[in-house]
């Protein structure tokens, strides 16, 4: 297998996400469905307390259309960009032009496309920040990520709640009015579906039935990105349907931490199902070395010498 093999299939993801950003630039939308591909779904925060799950092309199309009225985008500066054969995932600072009182809003937004598709992308799935950042100490030190650290063992916690089946501990770390958009497991629709759940009741609803229907064995971490504010994974589960021989299936989720360090919205898709890969067996992807090591420096706690 030559590098292109592996290379050529990023690149491709690449460049649809980018005809599809570039496109919303100077045009007013039109000509951005061209950019979209068939059975696409998007979860994206329009602006703070709005929250849109669309389904379909047709709804994707109103959705542009009615964006023309509101905002006009201006600019987009990409922090960092994690690209693999099926997503594309950025950290922007915006800048849209508000139409109504004619004002430059510039913002921070996290943005996962889904590239699977050869005619361009069926998935967006965004956040915008809407809080400030914790303040420095002020006594001089290079502050550690203190806050970062504690969203790392939240999601390493949350990933051992889920394929567990621990309910309590997954109750404890979603937001009441946690928004819960993915893609359904096990499914047999073309192109999946995604649920668009607005509480944590429901969440737990529908999480008790997945686990119950796919009969988790264990979660592999392929790609980690952790902030003060959400974090970004791509998950590969192994997974059991029916009790029946080991499958597995990759998701991408982009996990918003609200300021009380709740998930607040829970917003990705997946793969389709497939046979296990050789080395999925193990456990791998691991936040902590050694085991039982945690995310606080100060306490050691489950330091070898601690």
């Amino acid at each position: 297998m030559s590098s292109n093999d592996v290379v050529e299939p990023v690149l491709r993801s690449i460049a649809k996400a980018e005809s599809h950003i570039r496109i919303e630039y100077g045009t007013k939308m039109v000509g951005v469905m061209d950019t979209i591909g068939d059975h696409p779904h998007f979860a994206m925060m329009l602006q703070p307390g709005s929250v849109a799950v669309l389904s379909g092309r047709p709804d994707i199309d109103t959705m542009y259309k009615a964006s023309v009225d509101l905002a006009a985008p201006q600019a987009s500066r990409l922090l960092s960009q994690r690209a693999t054969d099926w997503y594309v995932f950025i950290e922007n600072v915006p800048t849209r032009l508000w139409i109504e009182d004619g004002s430059y809003r510039t913002v921070q937004t996290v943005t996962m496309f889904v590239t699977d598709d050869e005619n361009g992308i069926t998935g967006e799935y965004a956040w915008q920040r809407y809080y400030p950042p914790d303040a420095p100490s002020g006594d001089g030190d290079v502050p550690l990520p203190e806050r970062a650290l504690n969203n790392l063992q939240m999601h390493q916690t949350l990933m051992d709640a889920l394929s567990g089946g621990d309910w309590e501990t997954l109750e404890s770390l979603l937001d009441p009015d946690c928004i819960w958009a993915q893609r359904m497991y096990p499914g047999s629709v073309e192109g999946g579906e995604i649920v668009d759940l607005r509480s944590a009741a429901d969440a737990l609803a529908h999480v008790r039935q997945w686990h119950a229907a796919v009969r988790p064995d264990h979660v592999i971490i392929l790609n980690r990105q952790v902030t003060d504010w959400y974090v970004f994974s791509e998950e590969l589960w192994v997974v059991r349907p029916d009790g029946e021989e080991a499958r597995q299936y990759r998701v991408a989720v982009v996990y918003a931490v609200n300021q009380a360090g709740k998930i607040e919205a829970a917003l990705g898709f997946g793969k389709a199902m497939e046979d296990l890969s050789p080395t999925a067996g193990q456990k791998l992807g691991l936040a902590f070395y050694p085991d039982g090591v945690g995310p606080d420096p100060a306490s050691r706690t489950g330091y070898p010498e601690g």
